[in-house]
């Protein structure tokens, strides 16, 4: 594994497993800006698979990581109690945005959530979640999140991600989500709220 370097800063929590190499490397809207959206897939899949293991990096450019998404092996054993969540989240918090952390205030610990993707057998994986929730206090309606699975294995960390109360959805256009992407290319039906419309 190799930790996550992007415009020479290095995120030692966010992990790069050694055999993933970039396929998607492009500038794509979020939040009504353009940011780099990087996605590294294991090299015996060189191109875009959407649906397989991988992982997804968000950022502006000259700017701090927006969000990190991985989905990259099976993942299996206790989840973290509600203190080992939120103490692995303000690690992480230290590691990636110490200052952006003081804009933010803890909201709750939501368990009960699931990830999956499909492996090279045709198989799908599914494994648990747990989301270390918070909100933004200056940028209202903006919510942040560490996603820890399993022995505590950080699969996202997400933040400035608004959400639209008036549609009662995620706001935030949801490109780590391949089922968002397949809607927004015309290739699969529009997700249901709170998910993002494509």
């Amino acid at each position: 594994m190799t930790a996550l370097t992007i415009d020479g800063k290095t995120y030692p929590e966010l992990q790069i497993p050694n055999d993933y190499k970039i396929v998607v490397n492009k500038l794509v809207p979020r939040n009504d800006e353009q940011v780099h959206l990087l996605r590294y897939q294991p090299s015996n899949l060189p191109d875009e698979a959407l649906g397989r293991e991988h992982i997804t990096v968000m950022y502006p450019e000259g700017g701090e990581l927006y969000t990190y998404n991985a989905l990259t092996q099976p993942l299996s054993g206790p989840m973290p109690t509600e203190k080992e969540a939120w103490d692995q989240a303000e690690r992480i918090w230290q590691q990636v945005a110490p200052n952006y952390r003081g804009k933010l205030e803890r909201l709750r610990i939501l368990d009960g959530q699931e990830r999956s993707y499909t492996d090279a057998n045709g198989h799908t994986v599914t494994f648990p979640l747990m989301w270390a929730k918070y909100a933004n206090t200056e940028d209202m309606g903006s919510y942040e999140w560490i996603g820890l699975g399993p022995n505590g294995q950080l699969v996202e960390f997400e933040r400035y991600n608004i959400w639209d109360y008036a549609a009662g959805r995620q706001k935030t256009e949801m490109w780590y989500g391949d089922d968002w992407v397949r809607a927004r290319r015309g290739l699969g039906p529009q997700l249901e709220a709170p998910m993002p419309l494509a």
